[in-house]
């Protein structure tokens, strides 16, 4: 009898356990806090949120919110409550137009109130996307999951090597062969030219890469969660040379003659690590190498 009673009270402990188990993954008013199959997830990192709450805080580091400083967007489909196929995206551009005054050649004796514009605009664009499989477990709120990427990227220039055109007032004739008040957008001078840049090809980059992931979430919501990530890739680029076009007065033809350079700049490489060079978007979105970051999550 005795021993009967002490089985009755460990099952009623036990029935007690699973019944707690089960309830966490149920909310008080009825819904189910873990993913199922069908749903969508959308997701960001969460870590510039973080610099944006330690500058708030009084760090002298201001917040980053550009998806070159490590914002990806990223999201889901769970084929089964324990399996999801997720895309990841990133992408960084930029068009930067800088303008400066010098004197026109065309008025004898000119002043600072005698001035044409010259007009240097840049741009750049860098893209990838990812293509993975997730794979899921555990148990109540606490969920681990695992997987591996494929990526590809297209870039083309970088924050200090952009495409650009350049326009100049002071036009180059018969007469103004070699304009005496042309900007130098290198230097920042103005200066007499006899040969100036009209326009920069940067070049560009493709390639693709692999990354495996592992991870963590905790659901502090009905289909919400937090959580980090480690991972580590590589990647395989393939770059084109760039170039640059100049202009110069042709006496012989008695017009403006152009003339393109081939600039180096287009090689291959693999990447499976930092390597400290401009191009590094894919370093700094935590595609290659190691890198971790810290998600929150939305399904529906």
């Amino acid at each position: 009898m005795k021993k009967i009673t002490i089985l009755a009270i460990a099952l009623s402990f036990l029935t007690i356990s699973i019944q707690a188990q089960e309830e966490e993954l149920v909310s008080k008013k009825g819904f189910k806090i873990l993913p199922e199959a069908g749903d969508i997830a959308l997701g960001v990192d969460f870590a510039p949120f973080i610099n944006t709450l330690n500058f708030m805080g009084g760090n002298s580091v201001g917040p980053t919110m550009s998806f070159a400083d490590n914002l990806s967007i990223f999201g889901k489909y769970y084929l089964e409550s324990d399996m999801a196929v997720r895309v990841k995206f990133a992408a960084n551009s930029a068009s930067t137009t800088k303008n400066n005054f010098v004197l026109d050649q065309n008025v004898l004796g000119a002043t600072e109130n005698d001035v044409v514009e010259d007009v240097a605009k840049y741009n750049y664009s860098q893209y990838a996307i990812a293509l993975g499989v997730e794979m899921r477990r555990g148990k109540g709120r606490l969920q681990g999951y695992y997987g591996g990427d494929l990526f590809f990227e297209y870039a083309n220039g970088n924050a200090l090597n952009s495409d650009a055109t350049i326009t100049y007032g002071n036009a180059m004739d018969a007469f103004h062969t070699a304009p005496e008040s042309t900007t130098n957008f290198n230097t920042g001078a103005s200066a007499n030219s006899g040969r100036r840049e009209t326009k920069i090809d940067a070049g560009s980059t493709m390639g693709f890469g692999l990354r495996g992931f592992i991870g963590v979430e905790y659901f502090i919501a009905p289909k919400i969660s937090l959580g980090g990530e480690v991972g580590w890739g590589l990647a395989y680029q393939m770059g084109s040379d760039g170039s640059t076009t100049t202009e110069e007065w042709d006496a012989a033809k008695g017009s403006i003659q152009e003339i393109t350079t081939k600039n180096g700049g287009g090689d291959d490489q693999l990447i499976f690590g930092s390597t400290g060079s401009t191009q590094g978007f894919l370093e700094n979105n935590g595609w290659v190498g190691l890198s971790g970051n810290i998600n929150i999550i939305f399904h529906f």
